[in-house]
């Protein structure tokens, strides 16, 4: 046996030994794994929360948390203002809609119909199942800044997200909300609803916002391009990802 076959295999088996320990290194241990958690999120609003911002935030969270211990519900309804989330809401007092005359006692039955489909999914994902953490991700209220409602929104928004909290026995729901666009920057009410919802997310110690102004662009209104959506599910995704990892620190 020469010296030369013998330096060769003394550096095949060093490879081997480091190609194991690196391998061993990248193997999640069982406080990692707990360290990890299992994280229910839930995904709500109107048109602009599509199927493919859910993909684009799905993947996101699945590759920062792994598919198993990751659950997405979603829940959207094109058109609608957030009164259709809250059963209990109230317009701005003397409040019209916008050529149509004040508000009918037919449309205020329409408050919360679009609650009970959210909240069942999210109750079918609780079934048998235990969550380290829940972070409810919305992204609405192009309807309400086109109707001049942004006046009721903020209270709206807690009484939703405080029903939710209620209804699946957490306290500690997190969220994530998505500003509307700058497409109607002319208009007061457009405006104020953006500022409320950045409002809502500074108030808040478990809120967050997303800034949504550069995924579109004036010829494209109050939506997004169609490739942009993935991209808006990922900056909400990273925004909750933010979150989750915020209170972990804390605990």
């Amino acid at each position: 046996m020469t010296n030369q076959y013998i330096q060769y295999h003394r550096i095949g088996r060093l490879r081997c030994f480091v190609a194991l320990v690196v391998l061993t290194l990248s193997l999640p241990t069982s406080a990692d794994t707990k360290k990890i958690g299992k994280h229910l999120f839930i995904l709500s609003g109107q048109s602009n929360m599509t199927g493919a911002l859910k993909t684009g935030f799905a993947k996101t969270v699945e590759d920062t948390f792994g598919k198993d211990n990751v659950t997405v519900v979603h829940h959207s309804k094109s058109g609608r203002g957030i009164r259709f989330w809250d059963k209990n809401y109230r317009f701005p007092e003397n409040y019209q809609f916008p050529g149509k005359g004040v508000p009918s006692e037919r449309t205020k039955l329409q408050h919360g119909q679009e609650y009970g489909p959210l909240i069942e999914k999210a109750r079918e994902a609780f079934n048998d199942r235990s969550f380290d953490t829940v972070t409810f991700v919305w992204m609405q209220g192009e309807s309400d800044g086109a109707r001049g409602l942004a006046p009721a929104y903020e209270k709206s928004f807690l009484r939703l997200l405080g029903r939710i909290k209620k209804d699946l026995g957490r306290k500690d729901i997190a969220f994530v909300i998505g500003r509307i666009n700058d497409a109607r920057m002319s208009e007061a009410n457009w405006k104020a609803m953006r500022d409320v919802q950045v409002k809502l997310a500074q108030d808040a110690e478990d809120g967050e916002w997303i800034d949504t102004d550069d995924l579109s662009e004036p010829e494209h209104g109050v939506h997004f391009p169609k490739e942009n959506y993935q991209t808006l599910g990922e900056r909400f995704a990273e925004k909750a990802i933010t979150l989750i990892r915020r209170k972990s620190k804390e605990k």
